[in-house]
């Protein structure tokens, strides 16, 4: 029990990361597979769907932090999506390379990208909601400020 309890934040965040990463597979899949869409496109708008959905479940779940202060709340969101630009970037650059280079279905493909991009994104989510983080970004305002 002690050891579920030390990596809760962690075991929760593979849950809803997995939930997350299945919305991706399925509308990528959806976009493309069914609907056409170019492969880069379907895969940025699955990468958009579900990171808004991870986002509102990440801060509500894994990392426990209110939703009362809307405005704060878009800020974080904000700062959410454009930490993931980069696992975006990483995301559409593997799923193009891979599926023009590997003889494999496209979903498998976008079932390891999802693993790999899931590890990026759970370090760049510590850093927006972590409690620790945030009061260190509040201290180094505050020096700035006293500076001032």
């Amino acid at each position: 029990m002690d050891v579920i309890k030390k990596h809760r934040e962690f075991l929760v965040y593979c849950l809803f990361g997995f939930l997350a990463s299945l919305l991706n597979i399925a509308i990528f899949d959806v976009a493309h597979n069914n609907f056409n869409m170019q492969l880069w496109l379907a895969n940025t708008l699955a990468w958009f769907i579900s990171n808004t959905f991870s986002f509102f479940v990440t801060k509500m779940y894994v990392f426990k932090t209110e939703m009362k202060d809307y405005s704060k709340m878009f800020h974080e969101g904000i700062f959410f999506l454009l930490s993931r630009l980069f696992s975006l970037l990483f995301d559409d650059v593997f799923m193009i390379v891979a599926v023009l280079a590997l003889p494999v279905n496209n979903l498998i493909i976008k079932a390891i990208d999802q693993v790999l991009v899931g590890i990026l994104n759970y370090f760049t989510s510590k850093l927006i909601f972590n409690y620790n983080n945030r009061r260190l970004r509040e201290r180094i305002k505050q020096l700035r400020a006293r500076r001032n």
